[in-house]
């Protein structure tokens, strides 16, 4: 890098931080670490100093220089070309009109300059585009008069692309593509784009989830040094593992996974004192054993965040090595393991004294599925008989306690796919949940807040936080409850109390119609839960202190828990480096997965029903907007719009506030919750839109 580039990337970054950062900070942050370019990094600071670019805030701490009408923000671009900045700097989204986007695209971050100020509405316009928040698109290439355009899949993206001749790659009209952004000159209408692949079977599920990998950028393979540090890593337990460790090898133990599970990272064991008191242990997988810091496994086990979940395939955080066999918690095995095992009385309280915390080595006698585990709650299935339907009793004790302390009350129905051998789907299947996923969730939210307590005496420490939902979204529940003739949420009341009247509205709810639409909108009502070190507790489960611990396997977040609860454990000192940044790395790249998880299931979803087009579906109104009505069809089928044009026989007006639609003349009602009979339309798996017709 030289000076400029230097320079660039210090303004780039100190604009979309926010925060003040020293010298050391600024190079950690750009991974210019090291003597060689401390001089440069102090130059740089210096030259942008000078130049009024950055300003000193505190001791050797620059931030930007912003002006008072300069505005930083993410971009978010909707169907019909216009935008809005997300900033903490208002409450209310700054509306940017699509002649005033110079040349972003959506979700980049850019600045903006305020150019109207009014009551009901503040207005911007794009001054410069700090970073772009993709760089790779999916679409169809448009030929007309030798003049090649790439037409985005996603009408939000922005604008189309221009793709030169010799950019084409042999890509054809109406080829489905994959296309990198080059550049957008200040002159052009529109950005210039190159064909990185063509698309062979677009409608294939497989080539949805391998399009989606690369243009999310989701890093998918081994480097060599991996390869070379796994062949170094020792898998064979030694006698010094176990004597600095306790040994509960002879402790029942078992695991309870899906059926199709491969990475077992959390084991349940029991055991029976004679005092009549319990001994219940949560064993995570040790990785940290394995996996030391600073490695090449460990720097791109964070780079990853997270294992990435699809219909079919995983994009694992670690190496398939260490997630499914070396640290896979496997039955008749000896395993390494952290462990927080707790004792409880006779009417399963915890002792408080009775809490231990360490390393462990283990041995699980069974692996069970979900569903073999709950064929033996319900006593179809006489294996572990006494200790599975101790635990549950266990949980469900703890259960009823984090309920009345003001956890709310969630049981959203997930859905799973069956593939065929080519895994493409075959059927989608509601997957409820059962007492004996209950059981282990309470087992492992149990571990994490026994272990937040613990961080609490480190600093800086990571904790999974969850602020207090927004009160105007709760009031909008409430006139959605009011119109269905149920009482409103009283807001004018402590957060816990807000907390047990959303439970007891959710289980009047329970057997009709309703529960999963009241569910929802609870849901959109709630602070999206992050990583921070900042402890404010987790409002959606109750706790004052809580922490990811229990699965290092799959979320790096765990595995440094694991590290800073183990130097705590031993008194010695470790210092995580930027570890609130860490914390918005794990907070922003969460986001990013679980958004692309949906995306490929709606695909999955729709591509089960192109061939239905025409069929009559029961379904619920999940939303009312201005455009038309969605349904969610039953069975976990699939959402799709029915658009305000094909609402036939009325004139229909559109009410926000309570969520409906209402005819002028014969005044029928469409509100949100309604069960309704609709026939598919049309489908477009390019777009992952399904039309709907009202029956």
């Amino acid at each position: 890098m030289d000076s400029l580039s230097i320079k660039q990337h210090i303004l780039n970054l100190l604009r979309s931080n926010r925060k003040s950062l020293n010298s050391k900070q600024i190079a950690a942050s750009l991974e210019l670490k090291g003597s060689q370019w401390n001089k440069k990094i102090n130059s740089s600071i210096h030259d942008l100093l000078i130049n009024n670019k950055i300003v000193e805030k505190g001791k050797y701490k620059y931030c930007y220089n912003f002006s008072k009408k300069t505005i930083p923000g993410i971009i978010d671009i909707n169907s019909s070309g216009n935008g809005y900045l997300q900033s903490t700097e208002h409450k209310e989204d700054i509306f940017i009109s699509r002649n005033n986007l110079h040349n972003c695209l959506n979700k980049d971050s850019v600045l903006i300059h305020i150019i109207k100020n009014k009551k009901n509405r503040i207005e911007g316009k794009v001054i410069e585009v700090i970073e772009r928040a993709n760089i790779k698109f999916i679409g169809s290439i448009s030929i007309k008069n030798k003049t090649a355009f790439f037409i985005p899949d996603n009408i939000k993206t922005g604008s189309d692309f221009f793709i030169p001749k010799d950019k084409l790659n042999n890509a054809v009209d109406g080829d489905q593509v994959i296309v990198k952004f080059l550049e957008w000159p200040s002159s052009a209408g529109s950005p210039f784009g190159e064909v990185l692949k063509i698309i062979i079977t677009p409608d294939s599920l497989q080539s949805e989830i391998e399009s989606n990998i690369e243009i999310f950028n989701i890093r998918n393979g081994v480097s060599t040094q991996i390869q070379e540090e796994l062949l170094n890593i020792n898998s064979i337990i030694t006698k010094k593992d176990i004597n600095t460790r306790k040994d509960i090898r002879h402790i029942k133990t078992c695991t309870i996974d899906p059926k199709d599970a491969k990475d077992f990272d959390d084991a349940i064991s029991i055991e029976f004192l004679r005092n009549q008191n319990i001994k219940i242990g949560v064993h995570i997988a040790d990785v940290g054993h394995y996996v030391k810091p600073n490695s090449d496994i460990d720097k791109e086990a964070y780079l990853r965040g997270f294992s990435v979940y699809f219909p079919g395939k995983v994009v694992p955080m670690l190496p398939e090595k260490l997630s499914n066999d070396i640290c896979s918690l496997k039955p008749n095995e000896d395993r390494l393991a952290f462990s927080v095992i707790v004792e409880f009385n006779a009417k399963h309280e915890i002792i408080q004294d009775g809490i231990w915390m360490g390393k462990t080595i283990i041995h699980s006698d069974k692996r069970l599925s979900y569903e073999l585990a709950q064929d033996i709650i319900d006593g179809k299935n006489k294996i572990f008989n006494n200790e599975i339907k101790t635990l549950n009793n266990v949980a469900k004790h703890m259960r009823f306690q984090r309920l009345n302390s003001g956890s709310i009350n969630f049981e959203r129905t997930d859905i799973r796919f069956e593939l065929d051998s080519a895994n493409e789907p075959l059927r989608v299947v509601e997957k409820k949940p059962l007492d004996s996923h209950k059981l282990v969730e309470e087992f492992m939210l149990l571990a994490n807040r026994l272990v937040a307590t613990q961080l609490t005496q480190v600093k800086p420490s990571i904790y999974r936080v969850h602020d207090l939902p927004d009160v105007n979204k709760l009031q909008e529940l409430s006139i959605f409850l009011k119109s269905h003739n149920q009482n409103p949420i009283n807001t004018n009341q402590p957060p816990k109390g807000i907390a047990l009247e959303i439970n007891k509205i959710l289980q009047n709810n329970k057997k009709n119609n309703n529960k999963n639409i009241i569910e929802l909108m609870v849901l959109r009502s709630m602070s999206k839960a992050k990583y921070s070190v900042n402890n404010i507790g987790h409002y959606g489960l109750g706790f004052e202190k809580y922490t990811h611990f229990t699965s290092p396997i799959r979320r790096y977040a765990d595995l440094i828990a694991h590290r800073i609860l183990y130097s705590y454990l031993k008194k010695e000192k470790f210092h995580f480096n930027e570890l609130e940044t860490k914390c918005m790395h794990f907070s922003s790249i969460e986001r990013i997965y679980i958004d692309l998880e949906r995306k490929v299931n709606k695909f999955a979803q729709l591509k089960l029903l192109t061939n239905s087009i025409g069929r009559v579906f029961s379904g619920t109104i999940s939303g009312v907007m201005k455009w038309g009505i969605y349904v969610d069809l039953d069975g976990g089928k699939g959402e799709g719009l029915i658009s305000i044009n094909d609402l036939k026989g009325d004139k229909y007006d559109f009410n926000d506030q309570l969520n409906q639609f209402m005819g002028r003349r014969k005044r029928k009602k469409y509100i949100l919750g309604e069960k309704i009979d609709v026939e598919i339309k049309s489908i477009n798996l390019t777009k992952k839109e399904m039309d709907l017709i009202l029956i």
